[in-house]
């Protein structure tokens, strides 16, 4: 039998798999690069799309915020006259202000005993407010908490009133239930000691010490001024009295510290008081030239009228034209004025000789050889 091509009767042979033909797995056509990223594009604007839309959400969240409030108590069931503590915590948006009640909150039953608030600024601009309240409630029986209300206001927006959720509180009375209450006996009335009771005692004695200090005081100060009354007071001649006036004077050194006119003031009036005292003149009451008329008047050739006149204008020049002399002469007039009242003084008188010694004394003188 002659063999016939297969391309005359129209087949065409089967590819195996070493040829790789179209039929085989293998043979399939690979996609290239570029279309490979063109199938990645939808899903890239798809996932921006969700990221855009989830940007926008959180901006229109925080531009119009809206805040809270909320209220707890420390305790739900209390006594009469215990204290609660009442918390609220608001939260205001950025930019937003509260108008606190602050311890003029109405309660009703209850009573503000202390108010403390706390405020708390937070990284995005909203604020914490913390406000806490002690009360106090004198009504048994269930009493609510509500109507706590807050007005706020914020930027942009109508202002709203903020209400704290109502708490409901139980207020239990102090006395015992109906029945059970046992009668207590009756005392006298409970005398309480003051508090300065214990400081009598030693505030009587302290008083009495400082009585006897100051009678001790008083009673010595009156010794001595006694002592100094009766002690005889010493009369001196105006010589003697102008001298020591005069050593009193030198002692004191005015010149080292240069008060010449207090040294010649003290000069001039111890001159003086000799000169009253000792002629029974004026001389504290006259100037320089009356003492001078004074002493002419008395007709007497004193000695020392001429340098005591010197002296007291040596002192008017100090006093009165500021004219210092040196230390050696402020000297010199001291000692002058001593030599003064030196001369001026007067003779002391001299005893009497009995006549009986002196007839004896010419008798001897007669028998003498």
């Amino acid at each position: 039998m002659r063999s016939v091509p297969c391309s005359t009767i129209g087949f065409q042979p089967r590819a195996n798999a070493t040829t790789g033909g179209a039929s085989s797995p293998a043979a399939r056509r690979v996609p290239s690069t570029a279309e490979g990223q063109a199938g990645w594009k939808p899903l890239v604007r798809t996932l921006t799309g969700l990221v855009l839309v989830c940007a926008l959400v959180l901006a229109a969240s925080s531009a119009f915020a809206v805040g809270s409030i909320n209220a707890a108590v420390d305790k739900p069931q209390i006594t009469v006259g215990e204290p609660l503590t009442y918390t609220v915590t608001l939260i205001l948006p950025p930019g937003a202000t509260a108008q606190l009640p602050a311890e003029k909150a109405k309660l009703k039953l209850f009573e503000v005993r202390d108010y403390k608030p706390t405020a708390v600024t937070n990284q995005d601009g909203s604020q914490q407010i913390v406000l806490q309240y002690t009360l106090v409630c004198f009504d048994v029986g269930t009493q609510g908490l509500k109507d706590f209300k807050v007005p706020v206001t914020a930027p942009g927006a109508q202002p709203e009133t903020y209400l704290a959720p109502p708490l409901d509180i139980k207020v239990a009375s102090v006395l015992p239930p109906k029945g059970e209450a046992q009668p207590k006996g009756f005392y006298g009335p409970l005398m309480l000691k003051a508090w300065w009771a214990d400081w009598l005692i030693p505030a009587a004695v302290a008083l009495v010490i400082f009585a006897l200090v100051a009678l001790v005081i008083w009673l010595l100060r009156r010794r001595k001024g006694r002592a100094a009354e009766e002690a005889p007071e010493e009369i001196l001649a105006p010589d003697e009295a102008a001298l020591r006036a005069l050593d009193r004077l030198g002692r004191e050194d005015l010149l080292a510290t240069g008060q010449f006119l207090a040294f010649y003031q003290r000069l001039d009036e111890t001159l003086r008081a000799w000169l009253q005292a000792r002629f029974d003149l004026p001389a504290l009451e006259r100037t320089t030239l009356g003492i001078a008329f004074l002493l002419r008047v008395r007709r007497a050739t004193d000695e020392w009228r001429t340098q005591y006149l010197d002296l007291l204008k040596a002192g008017d020049r100090v006093k009165y034209a500021k004219l210092l002399p040196t230390d050696e002469e402020a000297l010199e007039h001291l000692e002058q004025a001593r030599q003064i009242i030196a001369l001026a003084r007067p003779p002391e008188p001299v005893a009497a000789e009995d006549p009986a010694s002196q007839t004896g004394d010419d008798e001897t003188k007669v028998m003498a050889p």
